[in-house]
């Protein structure tokens, strides 16, 4: 059975060529900003889970028993099958924090600037926790800035959004095209002259198009 996930079909849609880097196993870039995203869910995870209050989140009250303790904790981790075009897929990921007595979870996303809760609506992300729990009811997103000196004078923020039908089916499509997009197997559609010219490209000066 193949394996999907929400990262690799991302990289089908976004960065066609970034998924034969994965698939050849070239190890990614390492990148100061992907560090300090995981410094900053730590800070944000312990918080929420009540095991090292931070004070400058003393206004979000909000509480998520269960975080990720480790890389890949198993607590945190979904499964589900879907079924496509006669073929059986399992598709995996894991979610920043969870609430199952209160059926919701918690999706946290640092950056230069904040999330509006327009674009935490909007993203696929989101609805795909939505598909793979079909019992919550709820989504929170606390966004940050990935500068934390600027937490004093802009603070992370909490927002709340319902998970509705619609979004499990807009996840369901958006893997349904996905698939089609693996299926179809043209990678280097965002190459030219079979040259990566991505500045977003996740593997960097490891690209094996550079």
């Amino acid at each position: 059975m193949i394996q999907l996930s929400y990262s690799t079909l991302n990289l089908l849609y976004e960065h066609p060529h970034c998924f034969l880097n994965k698939m050849s196993g070239m190890p990614q870039e390492e990148k100061v900003v992907f560090e300090k995203g995981k410094a900053l869910h730590r800070i944000i995870q312990d918080h929420v889970a009540r095991i090292k209050v931070d004070n400058r989140l003393k206004h979000i009250l909000i509480n998520f028993p269960i975080v990720e303790q480790v890389d890949f904790d198993p607590r945190c981790k979904f499964s589900f099958k879907h079924e496509h075009a006669g073929e059986t897929y399992e598709f995996i990921g894991y979610i920043d924090g969870l609430d199952p007595e209160n059926k919701r979870f918690l999706e946290i996303k640092s950056g230069v600037s904040l999330w509006s809760i327009g674009k935490f609506q909007q993203a696929i992300q989101r609805k795909i926790y939505a598909l793979a729990r079909p019992d919550f009811q709820e989504a929170y997103l606390i966004t940050c800035l990935s500068d934390e000196s600027a937490w004093e004078t802009n603070p992370p923020k909490l927002f709340r959004v319902p998970l509705r039908d619609k979004d499990r089916v807009d996840a369901t499509k958006w893997i349904d095209g996905g698939i089609d997009l693996l299926n179809k197997g043209d990678f280097t559609s965002d190459l030219v002259d079979g040259k990566c010219v991505d500045r977003f490209c996740y593997w960097g000066k490891n690209c094996q198009f550079v």
